[in-house]
């Protein structure tokens, strides 16, 4: 009886020990995949701030240009009324098709 629960015992810290190297390999697996996981975050996040500062860049360039396509039709506007006031009658929108049609 004793021999039989001597080799029972046996085989249990056997099967203890199995399961424990595989539960330790699962977990470095997974500590791993942790770890990799970490770095995709990281690399994401940089990727997010380059993102939104190229948004901000082309929005200030968007608004620059929006600034500067009204003072061009303002200019343009005040230009039509001076040469109105001197009896040279032009429509700045037949101007610009022209310049249209002719490229």
């Amino acid at each position: 009886m004793t021999g039989l629960l001597l080799t029972l015992m046996i085989v249990l810290v056997v099967a203890c020990l199995a399961v424990r190297d595989q539960t330790e390999f699962k977990l470095n697996k997974m500590r791993a995949d942790l770890l990799g996981l970490r770095t995709e975050v990281q690399r994401m996040d940089e990727m997010r701030v380059e993102a939104e500062q190229i948004s901000r860049w082309v929005s200030e360039a968007l608004n620059r240009s929006a600034s500067r396509q009204r003072k061009a039709e303002q200019y343009c506007r005040e230009l039509e009324d001076m040469l109105g006031e001197m009896g040279i009658d032009i429509d700045v929108d037949e101007v610009s098709g022209q310049a249209d049609a002719s490229a």
